[in-house]
C-alpha cells in the first residue's frame, strides 16, 4: 500500500516521460488553450533558490551627518557599507556609527569594525568571516624590552 501511495505521488509530482508514457498519455486529459492548440494538464513545479544575488558593497567617505540617510537606504535596499570616518569629527562619528547600528540591528544585518576608523554595515543574510580580520589586524602588539 506504501509503495502504492509512493507511486501516486511520485507521477503527480513528476509526470512520467514522452517515450516512456505512450500507454499513460490517454489518462492524461488534453485542454485547450486560448490559442486553440491541445496541451496536456501537468503539474507545473518551480523549484525556489535560497542562494542569494550578487553582493553590492558601496565604499564611501562621509563628510557629515547628513550622509547617513543614504547609508540606511543603501541597507534597506540589500546594499552593503564601508565607510571611512577620515573627514568626520570624533562626535559625528559617534553619532553616525549610533545611527548606522540600529539601522542594522534593525534589518538583522551585521557590523564589522575593520580599522579604527573604517567600518563594514552588512544587512540581513551576509555572514563576515572574523578570521580574515585576525591575519589583517592585529589584537594586540608585543613589545620587546
Amino acid at each position: 500500500m506504501a509503495l502504492g501511495l509512493i507511486d501516486k505521488l511520485t507521477s503527480f509530482l513528476i509526470p512520467p516521460d514522452d517515450q516512456a508514457a505512450g500507454s499513460d498519455r490517454a489518462a492524461i486529459p488534453a485542454v485547450k488553450d486560448n490559442s486553440g492548440q491541445e496541451s496536456e494538464r501537468r503539474p507545473r513545479l518551480k523549484v525556489h533558490s535560497q542562494s542569494a544575488g550578487p553582493l553590492k558593497i558601496i565604499i564611501d567617505l562621509p563628510t557629515g551627518f547628513d550622509d547617513v540617510q543614504a547609508y540606511a537606504d543603501h541597507l534597506r535596499n540589500s546594499i552593503a557599507i564601508i565607510v571611512n570616518y577620515q573627514q568626520v569629527d570624533l562626535a559625528t562619528q559617534q553619532r553616525m556609527s549610533d545611527f548606522l547600528n540600529g539601522v542594522c540591528y534593525i534589518l538583522d544585518g551585521c557590523v564589522q569594525r575593520i580599522s579604527e576608523q573604517v567600518v563594514l554595515y552588512t544587512y540581513a543574510n551576509i555572514d563576515i568571516d572574523k578570521k580574515i580580520f585576525a591575519y589583517s589586524v592585529p589584537t594586540y602588539v608585543r613589545v620587546k624590552e
